[in-house]
């Protein structure tokens, strides 16, 4: 077989020469998706790719279309896009095509063929299946572009693009740093979880609830004492007592002392008095019952609703202005050595020690520096004389409420359960100031 070199530039000049005329006349459009009758075709150009003169460029002429341009060329009309896409400056839609548009085939040649040597054979109907075209000897010309021409021309015969199936693109895999060897946690471990966020709660050494449920010591002070005239709510039943109860949310009615000065939004602490300490200054333990808002107020009386509740809240309770709660934050009492040195007054309530979390009061407060969140410990000193024991130490109490000469604690442990009156107690941790 024959195979001739052909020099595509002189070609290519020639073909845009003879395209110039067309250029300046506007002429109808064809739609290039149907095939449509060639025989009408610029047989110059037709004859040079029935003689494998494959050109760099062809000049529309009337009645084609890119289906024609692709089986005239390259053997193969479905090729048509990739002229389409090597034009799209040239050509807006391609379902219409002009005559006189000059259409790049260079590039065309190259995806084409898929190698540096390109073969061109005339179409011939009789031998579409075979897997080799033969021709006889002169009738096939072969034009290659300037290369490596050591190598065998490759087959043009184009592909089946009929059968050509696509294939889905592998489905998306999220990016996990999870491996072989990580569990995920079942259903228990997760509700632990939820749990422990609860239980494991930032570190606060003393809480409002704490401060406002503590109770103190009056220290024979005046306080200004209101009283709570009962709840506004008429029962649903028939009272089996005088003394009514008020529970949260609920609104009571409460008479203001004499000359007093209450506000919408002011907040009362609800409290009654246990008992009067027989000895020293302290006066009267103060137990707190709850905390109300006031809602209205009116000429003789006030209005207020329970926002929290400690004990039971009856007629005749007490009621006076809340003391504001300096919360110490989350810092954490250092241990001290040789700290103050106080005594143990009375325990809130009067019976047995059950456990822990009860309150106590001892006779040390603001004037002497204790604050909020100091640890004192309670023991039992040693006797000193021979087979007596050593020093023992009894609880430890963190302060949660204080008064000028006094502290209310609150127990957290308990080594020993004889707490009585008297007995000395000593700062072991103090709060940063």
């Amino acid at each position: 077989m024959r195979r001739t070199t052909i020099c595509r530039s002189s070609r290519a000049i020639l073909l845009a020469l003879a395209a110039l005329p067309l250029a300046w006349t506007v002429l109808p459009a064809q739609d290039t998706t149907q095939h449509r009758d060639t025989t009408q075709q610029d047989t110059t150009q037709a004859a040079a790719a029935a003689q494998g003169q494959l050109p760099a460029s062809h000049t529309v002429s009337r009645g084609e279309t890119l289906w024609s341009i692709a089986q005239m060329y390259f053997n193969d009309p479905l090729l048509w896009p990739e002229i389409y896409r090597l034009n799209t400056n040239v050509i807006e839609d391609p379902h219409w095509i002009y005559p006189g548009e000059v259409l790049n085939l260079a590039d065309v040649v190259t995806v084409a063929q898929g190698g540096d040597t390109v073969t061109a054979v005339p179409q011939d109907t009789t031998h579409v299946a075979a897997d080799t075209v033969r021709a006889a000897p002169g009738d096939t010309v072969a034009a290659t572009v300037p290369v490596d021409t050591a190598r065998a021309p490759i087959d043009t015969i184009p592909a089946d693009t009929t059968q050509f199936v696509v294939e889905a693109p592998p489905p998306t895999v999220a990016e996990s740093y999870e491996t072989i060897f990580d569990r995920r946690p079942t259903k228990t471990q997760q509700v632990r979880d939820v749990l422990r966020a609860y239980s494991h709660q930032p570190y606060h050494p003393v809480r409002a609830g704490e401060f406002y449920a503590a109770g103190f010591l009056s220290e024979n002070e005046r306080l200004p004492w209101a009283h709570v005239l009962g709840a506004t709510a008429t029962p649903a039943i028939h009272r089996l007592t005088e003394r009514t109860s008020a529970t949260t949310f609920e609104e009571i009615a409460i008479r203001p002392p004499r000359n007093a000065s209450y506000h919408v939004g002011d907040s009362l602490l609800l409290a009654r008095i246990d008992r009067t300490l027989e000895f020293g200054r302290w006066g009267d333990v103060v137990v707190p019952l709850g905390i109300v808002r006031v809602t209205s107020v009116q000429e003789q009386q006030v209005l207020a609703r329970v926002v929290r509740q400690f004990g039971l809240i009856h007629d005749g309770e007490l009621a006076m202005p809340l003391e504001p709660f300096h919360d110490p934050g989350q810092v954490r009492a250092t241990p001290v050595e040789k700290g103050l040195v106080g005594k143990l007054l009375e325990p809130r309530d009067p019976h047995p020690i059950a456990g822990a979390q009860q309150f106590f009061f001892i006779d040390k407060g603001r004037s002497e520096g204790v604050s909020l969140g100091d640890v004192f410990e309670i023991y039992k000193p040693a006797e000193g004389f021979i087979g007596s024991a050593s020093e023992e130490t009894r609880a430890v109490l963190m302060v949660v409420h204080t008064r000028e000469h006094s502290a209310t604690g609150l127990l957290l442990q308990i080594l020993h359960p004889g707490l009585d009156r008297g007995l000395p107690v000593r700062l072991i941790k103090k709060m940063p100031s």
